[in-house]
C-alpha cells in the first residue's frame, strides 16, 4: 500500500530517463543524409540564400536543442576547460557588436552561427558516447560525402546542358549542391583525410577486409576525380597536405596492407583523372593552375585596413562600405595603389575578416582559440598528433582563402564536431549542478519550433522571390506574397524597390522614381554596389536632373575606377548576382 500512496508524490523514487543519445545522432544523420543536400533554384550568395542550408539548420537546431535537454535530464553540466577557453573566445567575438560604430543587425547571422556552434559543442560534451557512437558521427560525415561526390559524378558526366539544377555543362565544375567549387573541394578533401583515419581505427581480422574498410578505400578513387576537375587550388592544397599528415599515422596504427591498399587507391584516383583528361579532352583550368589570383589584392588591402584601425574595426557588419571607401582614398591618394573590387563582402580570409570590422580583440579571440585546440591537440596520443592536424587541414586552409562557414552550415557542423572529437580524446570533464532546468528545457522545446518555422517561411519566400525574378511577364503577386522578408533583406527590398523604378518610368511617375532615389541613397551608404549606383544615376536622368546624376556618377567611379558608367540604362542584377566573384 506504501507503494500505491507514494506513487505521483515528491517522496516517490525518481526513475532515471534513458539519455538521448540516439536521438542526437539521428539529427546529425539527417543533416548529413538529407537536408543538406536539398536543393531549390536560387541567384546564388551565401548563409540562408542558398536553400541546403536553410534546410539545414532544422536538424542543426534539434541537435542543439537535444543537448540541452541532457543537460535538463541529468540535471548536470559537462564542460573541459577548452569550454571555457572557447566561451570566453565568443565573448570576446561578440564584444564589438557594442562598439559604436557597428551595425549589429547586419552582423546578427554571424554571431547567432557563431553562439549556435558553441551550444552544439556543449550539446556534444553532454553525452557519454561508445566508441562506436563517436565513429558513426564521422561516418555520418563521409555519408555526405559519398552522395555529394555521385552528385558530381553526375553533373560532371552524365548531366545535360537544358538540366533542372540550372548546372552550367560547358564550364563543368562539379561544385555538388554547394553552387561554389572551392566549397565542393575542401569537403571532398575533407572526406578523402578522414578515410585514411577511419581506415587506421578499423583492425583487420586473420588478414580479411570487412564492407566498411573496402568502403573506405572506394573514397580516394572516386573524391580525387572530381576534386581534380574541379580545378580548386584550395582543395588540391588541402588535399595533398592532408594526405601527406595521415600517411605517419597509417604507418604506425594500420595493418601494412591497409596503408598500402590506401596509397594504392590515390594512385587509382589520380589514374582515373588521367583516363579521363586523355579521353575525353577535359584538363584543369590553366588559368586554376597558376597562384595568380585576386586574393593577392584584397587579402592584403583588408589586412591594411586592420593596422589602419587596429583597436576597434571599421565596425561589425560594415566591411564592405568601408572596404570600398578606404580602398578608393588609397588608390585616390597613390594611382599605383590597386583600388578595391567591387562587390566584396567578405575579405577571402578569416582573420583579416574580423580584424579588420572589430579591430585586435576579435583577432585574439581567434588567435586563442586556434592555439587552445593545437593544445589540446598536443596532448593527444603519441604519432595521433600530424593525423588530428590533417583531420582540420582542408576546412581551415579554405577558411584562410575564402569563407566556407557562410557558404555552407555543414562544413560549420563538420568543424564543431572534429573539435569535439579532439577534446574528447584528452579531456578531464568537470560536472556542474544546474539551475533553472525548466528555463532551459523549455528554451530546449521552442528552440527548434521557432527555428523550423523560420526556415520553412525562408524556404518559401525564397521560392517566391525566384518565382518573381523569373517569371515573365512579371507578376507582382508573388513578390507581395513574401512572408519572411527578414531572411532575404537585400534581395527583397532590390526587386521590391527596382520595380518601383521599372514602373515609375513605364508610367511616367516621378513620385515612384523619387521613392526608389530616397531607398537607394540610404541603401548605397550600408551596400555600395555598382549596379545600385547605375540604377541611381538612371533615375535623376529620368526625373531631368543631369547635375544630380554627373554628381552621382562622379561619386561611383572614385569607389569603382574600373566599372564604366558611361550608360544610364537601369540594371536589374541581384545582390547575391552582384556578389559573386
Amino acid at each position: 500500500m506504501t507503494v500505491l500512496h507514494l506513487q505521483g508524490t515528491k517522496l516517490a523514487e525518481q526513475s532515471m530517463s534513458k539519455p538521448l543519445v540516439k536521438s542526437f545522432i539521428v539529427s546529425l544523420g539527417f543533416l548529413f543524409v538529407l537536408t543538406m543536400h536539398y536543393f531549390q533554384h536560387n541567384p546564388g550568395g551565401s548563409g540562408l540564400e542558398l536553400s541546403f542550408n536553410t534546410a539545414s539548420w532544422v536538424p542543426f537546431s534539434i541537435a542543439i536543442s537535444l543537448g540541452l535537454l541532457e543537460i535538463c535530464r541529468q540535471k548536470v553540466w559537462r564542460y573541459s576547460r577548452l569550454t571555457i577557453v572557447l566561451f570566453a573566445c565568443c565573448l570576446l567575438l561578440t564584444l564589438p557588436v557594442f562598439y559604436p560604430n557597428a551595425d549589429a543587425p547586419a552582423v546578427a547571422n554571424r554571431l547567432i552561427a557563431l553562439w549556435a556552434g558553441f551550444l552544439f559543442f556543449i550539446g556534444l560534451q553532454q553525452f557519454t558516447f561508445t566508441p562506436k557512437q563517436r565513429q558513426r558521427m564521422l561516418w555520418l560525415i563521409l555519408i555526405g560525402v559519398f552522395i555529394q561526390t555521385a552528385f558530381g559524378w553526375y553533373q560532371f558526366m552524365w548531366m545535360e546542358a537544358d538540366n533542372a539544377f540550372g548546372y552550367n555543362t560547358l564550364n563543368n565544375r562539379p561544385y555538388g549542391i554547394f553552387q561554389q567549387p572551392n566549397v565542393m573541394a575542401s569537403f571532398l578533401a575533407t572526406g578523402l583525410v578522414l578515410s585514411a583515419y577511419l581506415l587506421a581505427r578499423i583492425p583487420m581480422y586473420r588478414g580479411k577486409w570487412s564492407w566498411l574498410q573496402l568502403l573506405l578505400l572506394l573514397t580516394p578513387v572516386i573524391t580525387i576525380p572530381i576534386i581534380m576537375a574541379l580545378s580548386s587550388r584550395t582543395g588540391w592544397i588541402g588535399a595533398i597536405v592532408g594526405v601527406g599528415l595521415m600517411i605517419p599515422y597509417l604507418r604506425r596504427f594500420a595493418a601494412k596492407a591497409q596503408l598500402r591498399m590506401w596509397l594504392l587507391m590515390i594512385v587509382m584516383g589520380l589514374s582515373v583523372s588521367w583516363s579521363i583528361n586523355s579521353t575525353t579532352g577535359w584538363g584543369p583550368k590553366t588559368e586554376r593552375i597558376t597562384l595568380e589570383s585576386a586574393r593577392s589584392i584584397h587579402i592584403p588591402q583588408a589586412y591594411k585596413m586592420f593596422r589602419t584601425e587596429p583597436l576597434m574595426g571599421y565596425g561589425y557588419g560594415k566591411f564592405e562600405p568601408a572596404y570600398i571607401t578606404q580602398t578608393a582614398k588609397w588608390h585616390q591618394a597613390d594611382p599605383n595603389q590597386p583600388y578595391g573590387v567591387p562587390s566584396l563582402d567578405h575579405p577571402h580570409n578569416e582573420l583579416v575578416y574580423w580584424a579588420s570590422e572589430g579591430g585586435i580583440i576579435p583577432l585574439i579571440a581567434l588567435l586563442l582559440a586556434a592555439a587552445a585546440v593545437l593544445f589540446k591537440i598536443s596532448k593527444a596520443r603519441e604519432g595521433t598528433q600530424l593525423a588530428l592536424v590533417g583531420l582540420f587541414f582542408p576546412i581551415v586552409l579554405h577558411t584562410q582563402l575564402e569563407y566556407p562557414f557562410y557558404h555552407s552550415l555543414a562544413h560549420w557542423v563538420i568543424f564543431i564536431i572534429l573539435i569535439y572529437w579532439v577534446d574528447n580524446l584528452t579531456a578531464k570533464y568537470n560536472k556542474h549542478e544546474m539551475q533553472y532546468v525548466m528555463t532551459i528545457k523549455s528554451l530546449a522545446l521552442i528552440m527548434p519550433i521557432v527555428v523550423s518555422g523560420f526556415m520553412l517561411t525562408t524556404l518559401y519566400s525564397g521560392w517566391l522571390l525566384t518565382k518573381f525574378e523569373t517569371t515573365r511577364p512579371v507578376n507582382i503577386d508573388y513578390l507581395m506574397q513574401v512572408n519572411n522578408p527578414w531572411a532575404w533583406q537585400n534581395r527583397f527590398d532590390w526587386d521590391l524597390h527596382l520595380t518601383q523604378l521599372q514602373l515609375g518610368t513605364a508610367s511616367n511617375n516621378p513620385a515612384l522614381i523619387e521613392e526608389y532615389i530616397q531607398w537607394a541613397t540610404k541603401k548605397a551608404v550600408n551596400w555600395p554596389r555598382p549596379a545600385l549606383y547605375h540604377n541611381l544615376i538612371s533615375a535623376y536622368q529620368l526625373l531631368g536632373k543631369p547635375e544630380r546624376a554627373s554628381q552621382i556618377k562622379q561619386e561611383a567611379e572614385y569607389l569603382f575606377p574600373g566599372a564604366n558608367f558611361a550608360t544610364s540604362e537601369a540594371q536589374s542584377i541581384l545582390p547575391s548576382e552582384a556578389s559573386k566573384p
